[in-house]
């Protein structure tokens, strides 16, 4: 298997360099972990969709969780608000809590599935090449 080719970037907000993916060296923006650390509140969900940010791998594991769980609440929520508001509004504060964790929990593990799905169709892809 190839290894992935990193290219140096600019952080767009202090000028430090990064690194960069190849394949992520047209996103709009990109940014080194302490801007993004400082950043990362003001930023708006199309802003966080455009910006590469170079993380150290010993920071993935904290951030990762908080940025995916806020990244899925603010695409998915909507939704089942709007799909199930009346039901919803029905519930007991302690239905409610349940019901949304566990709705919650289903999207989580649902998403995992399908990308370890997908990762194991790439390989299986790459394999073939």
């Amino acid at each position: 298997m190839m290894k992935e080719q990193i290219l140096k970037v600019k952080c767009s907000f202090c000028g430090k360099e990064i690194e960069c993916p190849k394949d992520m060296i047209d996103t709009e923006k990109h940014s080194c972990f302490e801007c993004f650390e400082k950043l990362k509140d003001s930023w708006s969900d199309i802003e966080k969709g455009k910006i590469h940010i170079d993380m150290p791998s010993e920071k993935l594991n904290q951030v990762l969780p908080e940025v995916l769980t806020d990244s899925m609440v603010e695409k998915i929520f909507p939704k089942v608000w709007s799909d199930k508001k009346q039901e919803l509004k029905q519930l007991s504060k302690k239905e409610l809590a349940r019901e949304m964790f566990g709705a919650g929990a289903y999207i989580a593990i649902d998403n995992m599935i399908k990308m370890h799905k997908s990762e194991q169709e790439k390989k299986n892809n790459d394999t073939k090449k």
